[in-house]
């Protein structure tokens, strides 16, 4: 009896696949290409993500390395705040097209995203199919959504795939793999979030170890090295700042580490697994949003079936499927947890929440590894669970509250700033809100009309009109400088009856108070917004004559709040430790700031209010001179009777260093690259092949999906 024979499965031709991702790619973020000015709703947009991108494009159109935020929280080191990504590459399209291009950088990385994920499996020999799954998946998914707008971290992410196939090179010693590696690992620290760095690498080292051992990790130090060095222009400044002259505040003061909570799995299921009454998912619960794992439900229940089918599921599946597992229990805080219990002590850096870059990027490739492997052979029900699996998520993305920012230029944000300038004297706006006020700033609901969600001039907000301001809603705070709110609050403000306002040079206080002291004077209202004027602000700077006294930091400023001291009778300052010896150099730059001194026979102190950071220098004169901690954060330099001048430049040498460096390994990774591509030309035979072009519409996509 013959055996029927059994029907070809009809599967579509390879080729179809870029076309048809073109068209779900388009049908996602069409509405957001095509109207630059709309942005997925997030209020660390408003808040950090904005303006500090608006900052840095400002400086680099004035021809200007952004060095020094002098805008913000008494001045920060801005090149040291990873997150600007002053020497990254994408930075380049916001210099030329502004901050219409925020769109474009997200959703480009995305798109560098999604074919690192491709090509990683396609070279662990995976088929075309559940690699697409994979990559489809990495555009849409609700962690990488979420962040489009969040520059560093979604460029850091994105390049993470990517330096999974250069260390998978390096292994199986491909002749470009270390340079791969190295120019890989460089641009994802230029993007410039420490923490996911720091887990990246862990997880290279992981996947090293398990495909060749304990000893493949050597394999790798080299090309990382060499982006270390590539790099050090961006994390040398960095590492001086934030390991050497600066603490770490806790993100959150109930969980200070900042541990994912558990009810955050809920968004592997659901995307909006914690909204209520109508609400979006970050007004009720912030971290909820940012943290957000959705990647549909079909991919989900591939990975538990995954779980359930563990022994057909090849090592390399079952290196990420626990490393994915790991990461979220991780996140969670279960370990570090445990070291608490046990009161061991443990770094700040380690952060658990931070991993979820990488928990993402080991859930996608585990989606591929577990198809792949599960169902090898193609078969109509694939297409079926591709499709749904695009729908799921394009709902998703298609659902999500849109918002406009308010960008540059901006008539509601203008008007405020001006009416704000017209009462600034020589110092600065301290914005304070109420922890009501800031939570409703900080999670504002999407308005349907996608009407601007900046209500109020908030924090950081100063960037576009360049008003200087005396708060930093940032994660660090310099052991010498910027105050938090918090440090307002605990030392009496805004009902203290000392001068602390008047040391610090903040002119104008907008907040939601309507009574303070009687000293400050009442402008007007918007709202329960009230803007008090201080008419004893000493504004940038002032002039100190007496002899110096000695306290600590809490002493200091406990003083000035409740009255104990005043800023031109007290200054508290140690001769013997400048905070920057004198500049070698002779003269001042030409960019540097100047100081007029009042001139006369009396010699004394020129105190400027911003923080002493090392790395300002100070000149008298045209002589060096050494740069003083006052008052417990600023800037102090000692004058001679008949001194007309001070001048006073930030350089900071770490950065000079950390320039130099990236210069030279710059030129020797050129120099590597081209002398290894001359020699493997030479041992190359010119070989002449006749090649039968492809139809014209297949060229751009075939390659993708050779093999």
């Amino acid at each position: 009896m013959k055996k029927k024979p059994v029907p070809a499965v009809s599967v579509p031709p390879p080729w179809l696949i870029p076309w048809v991702g073109s068209a779900v790619f388009l049908t996602a973020y069409g509405l957001l290409l095509f109207h630059p000015d709309l942005h997925p709703a997030c209020p660390e947009n408003d808040t950090w993500n904005l303006p500090v991108r608006w900052s840095v494009l400002s400086s680099f159109r004035e021809g200007r390395l952004p060095l020094w935020n002098p805008l913000s929280a008494f001045g920060i080191p801005w090149l040291a705040t990873w997150q600007t990504e002053a020497f990254y590459p994408g930075t380049l399209l916001f210099t030329g097209f502004g901050l219409s291009a925020w769109n474009f950088s997200g959703i480009l990385h995305l798109m560098i995203l999604s074919l690192g994920a491709y090509f990683f499996l396609r070279a662990e020999n995976q088929g075309p199919f559940a690699s697409f799954l994979s990559a489809a998946i990495a555009l849409m998914n609700g962690c990488a959504y979420n962040h489009l707008g969040s520059n560093s971290s979604m460029d850091t992410m994105a390049w993470i795939p990517w330096l999974f196939l250069a260390v998978l090179h390096c292994l199986e010693e491909n002749p470009w793999g270390r340079f791969q590696l190295a120019g890989f690992f460089t641009l994802q620290v230029l993007a410039g979030y420490p923490q996911i760095i720091f887990y990246t690498l862990v997880g290279l080292a992981a996947y090293a170890i398990f495909r060749k051992g304990w000893k493949a990790t050597a394999k790798l130090l080299l090309p990382l090295s060499a982006g270390l060095l590539l790099s050090a222009a961006q994390w040398i400044p960095s590492v001086e700042y934030f390991f050497i002259n600066s603490a770490r505040l806790p993100a959150v003061h109930d969980n200070p580490h900042f541990f994912l909570p558990p009810e955050n799995l809920g968004t592997l299921l659901n995307p909006t697994a914690l909204s209520r009454g109508g609400l979006p998912d970050y007004v009720v619960n912030p971290t909820f949003f940012y943290f957000n794992f959705y990647s549909g439900l079909l991919p989900l229940l591939l990975l538990a079936f995954g779980m359930v089918r563990w022994k057909t599921l090849r090592p390399i599946s079952r290196f990420f499927l626990i490393g994915f597992l790991s990461l979220m229990a991780w996140a969670l805080g279960y370990p570090l947890m445990a070291l608490e219990v046990l009161h061991l002590p443990f770094p700040d850096f380690l952060e658990p929440a931070k991993c979820w870059v990488l928990a993402n990027v080991f859930e996608l490739l585990t989606f591929g590894f577990i198809l792949g492997d599960l169902f090898p052979k193609p078969a109509k029900w694939q297409w079926v669970l591709l499709a749904l699996s695009i729908a799921n998520l394009l709902w998703f993305v298609g659902a999500h509250p849109l918002e406009r920012n308010l960008t540059p230029p901006s008539p509601l944000l203008d008007a405020q700033a001006q009416n704000l300038k017209s009462h600034l004297g020589s110092g600065r706006v301290l914005v304070l809100p109420d922890p009501q006020e800031h939570q409703r700033l900080y999670t504002p609901v999407p308005d349907p009309a996608q009407e601007p969600l900046f209500k109020h001039f908030v924090p950081d907000s100063n960037y576009y009109e360049f008003l200087p301001t005396a708060t930093f809603y940032g994660s660090t705070q310099p052991s010498w400088g910027a105050l938090d709110a918090g440090f307002y609050f605990q030392y009496v403000f805004p009902r203290d009856n000392g001068a602390l306002m008047d040391l610090l040079g903040v002119d104008l206080l907008y907040l939601p108070e309507d009574r303070l002291p009687p000293h400050y004077q009442k402008i007007q209202a918007d709202g329960h917004w009230v803007l008090w004027k201080n008419p004893s602000s000493l504004g940038s700077h002032f002039f100190f004559y007496g002899s110096p006294q000695m306290e600590d930091r809490k002493k200091i400023f406990a003083d000035f709040a409740d009255g104990a001291a005043k800023p031109l009778q007290n200054l508290f300052l140690d001769p013997s430790r400048p905070a920057s010896l004198a500049p070698l150099a002779q003269g001042p730059p030409l960019d540097a700031g100047e100081v007029a001194l009042p001139g006369g026979d009396k010699s004394g102190i020129v105190v400027v209010t911003q923080n002493a950071t090392p790395g300002w220098r100070a000149w008298v004169d045209g002589r060096p001179a050494g740069l003083y901690l006052a008052d417990g954060m600023f800037q102090a330099v000692f004058f001679a009777s008949g001194d007309k001048k001070v001048r006073l430049a930030y350089e900071p040498a770490s950065f000079r260093l950390g320039l130099f460096l990236s210069l030279l390994a710059l030129g020797g990774f050129l120099a590597g690259a081209g002398i290894k591509k001359t020699r493997m030309i030479r041992r190359v035979e010119p070989i002449k092949i006749r090649r039968v072009s492809p139809p014209a519409f297949r060229r751009p996509f075939q390659a993708l999906f050779r093999g």
